[in-house]
């Protein structure tokens, strides 16, 4: 009976355990999205900035065309920069998530076994009730 206290203590601690693991995959899946979803949003505008830029029509004279030219020639370089850095988030991200999917899995898988040792221990405890014994002699009397 001791021993199967001690398992079924080992068990609640295993899920615990898992439950933290799962917990942090979570939070660390969820940082990983929301660095991709802000990256690609600095990507997105950036790059429109720069087209913005580079479609003005209201110029004076060569050196605010040169000045608009290069501001949006950097502006595109920076823009895909940042859809570079985002394609790199979104593959972190993905491995975040997958992360969390097998973190998931084993809390409840170790969920699952503490309930099913629970039950066990409880049945063994409380087990079938013992036939009764015969009064005496045989069946036939």
């Amino acid at each position: 009976m001791k021993d199967d206290r001690a398992r079924l203590r080992r068990a609640k601690l295993i899920e615990r355990v898992r439950g933290v693991e799962q917990r942090s995959a979570a939070a660390e899946a969820f940082a990983a999205e929301a660095r991709r979803a802000k990256l690609a949003g600095i990507s997105e505008r950036t790059l429109l900035l720069g087209q913005a830029y580079a479609e003005r029509s209201a110029i004076g004279d060569g050196a605010e065309l040169r000045s608009a030219l290069v501001l949006s020639t950097q502006l595109h370089a920076l823009g895909l920069t940042a859809a570079r850095q985002a394609d790199h988030a979104r593959l972190e991200a993905d491995a975040r998530l997958s992360d969390f999917v097998s973190a998931d899995t084993r809390h409840r898988r170790a969920e699952e076994e503490r309930r099913g040792l629970a039950k066990r221990l409880r049945d063994r405890r409380h087990g079938p009730d013992p036939v009764p014994a015969r009064t005496s002699g045989t069946e036939f009397e």
